[in-house]
């Protein structure tokens, strides 16, 4: 049953929706985040070409990407700081599934020219008891929006082998033990596929190596990781 408008219109005065990082009124629910703070998720300056990794004269590769599976290269749209944060984990902890479009609005144009070569976009999946407990998996909402602007078919293709713990607060070393062999193909993949892998944060890019293994056991040809932020300072918090 709709609200009757004079009353939706008092209900909005009374009860204006807010924006999800600094509180202030903004004119509609969506997208949930006012203007002031859109204008913070900037592009990541220059760095490492392998993995966008924020670094002084842009190397072929660093310290992060040095040990990733030969077929894996990624790409963020932002920093995992501020407003980007708050968006992250309003959507993925409080189920604001809106913001997935937000995410991917940024997530697309960062892929660049590597969007015209992608056959299949994959999420990062959940192993099925955190799914059951969240009711959702944030990367597949960003993953489906990312390709209603690209026009690329998504690819449920792997799946969580076993539980892992939360990486928050891990070290990198840390990180690259609790996904070790989490992921396991599924699905049909094409031999040869062209894959974006698509994930909420990437700190230390262990998660998406781990996936992009499973993804070249299964026959992807290259794997293009694309999140919507990258934590900085090593540490998801």
């Amino acid at each position: 049953m709709s609200i009757p408008r004079p009353l939706a219109g008092l209900a909005h005065a009374l009860l204006p929706p807010l924006c999800v990082h600094c509180a202030e009124p903004i004119p509609a629910a969506r997208p949930g985040v006012c203007r002031w703070c859109r204008a913070t998720l900037r592009p990541l300056p220059g760095g490492c070409l392998r993995c966008a990794l924020p670094r002084p004269g842009a190397p072929a590769a660093c310290d992060r990407c040095r040990d990733w599976p030969a077929a894996l290269t990624a790409v963020a749209a932002t920093r995992y700081a501020g407003a980007a944060e708050s968006i992250v984990h309003a959507l993925k902890y409080r189920g604001w599934s809106h913001l997935a479009e937000l995410c991917a609005a940024s997530m697309a144009p960062a892929l660049g020219p590597r969007a015209f070569a992608l056959d299949v976009l994959v999420p990062v999946p959940l192993h099925r008891a955190r799914l059951r407990e969240r009711g959702f998996n944030q990367s597949a909402l960003i993953a489906s929006a990312v390709a209603g602007r690209l026009g690329v078919p998504v690819l449920d293709a792997l799946e969580r082998a076993r539980p892992t713990r939360s990486q928050v607060g891990l070290g990198r070393a840390a990180r690259r033990r609790n996904v070790e062999a989490a992921f396991a193909p599924r699905g049909d993949l094409r031999a040869g596929a062209s894959v974006g892998l698509v994930d909420d944060v990437a700190t230390s890019g262990a998660t998406l190596a781990a996936a992009a293994e499973a993804l070249m056991t299964a026959g992807a040809g290259s794997v293009a990781a694309v999140t919507f932020a990258l934590a900085l300072d090593g540490v998801q918090r």
